[in-house]
């Protein structure tokens, strides 16, 4: 299933996308989202970032998406998108693998907007 989440850049909060439209080319050049109150928000790419749901989910059947922060009992590691697929990058190191293997015994604990501190190497 082809899902996205939507970070406000200006408000500052994870929303649910309700109406992502395109031109010809395939450019996205408007986006609705609502947020955690209920509100809805509207704008482009300049107020969204928009991240994909990967189609897998963590050990406690939490989806996984672009921007989430993976912890496992040896490293924690951000989830990313390049050369076609979704990949694990693991934090403090230049390690990185595909993500469909990194998901056995990994949980969510968090994503890259909401909780940067999370990003700090795992001691």
């Amino acid at each position: 299933m082809i899902k996205f989440r939507a970070w406000d850049k200006v408000q500052k909060v994870m929303m649910v996308p309700r109406d992502i439209q395109t031109d010809s080319d395939g450019n996205i050049f408007y986006v609705e989202a609502m947020g955690p109150d209920g509100e809805y928000d509207e704008g482009d790419l300049d107020v969204f970032k928009l991240e994909q749901f990967t189609g897998l989910k963590d050990v406690n059947g939490k989806e996984i998406y672009e921007g989430d922060i993976l912890e496992n009992w040896k490293y924690r590691s951000i989830v990313k998108f390049a050369n076609g697929k979704f990949l694990a990058d693991v934090v403090g190191t230049i390690s990185r693998f595909d993500l469909i293997g990194e998901t056995h015994g990994s949980k969510v604990i968090g994503n890259v907007h909401e909780k940067p501190e999370l990003l700090e190497e795992k001691k």
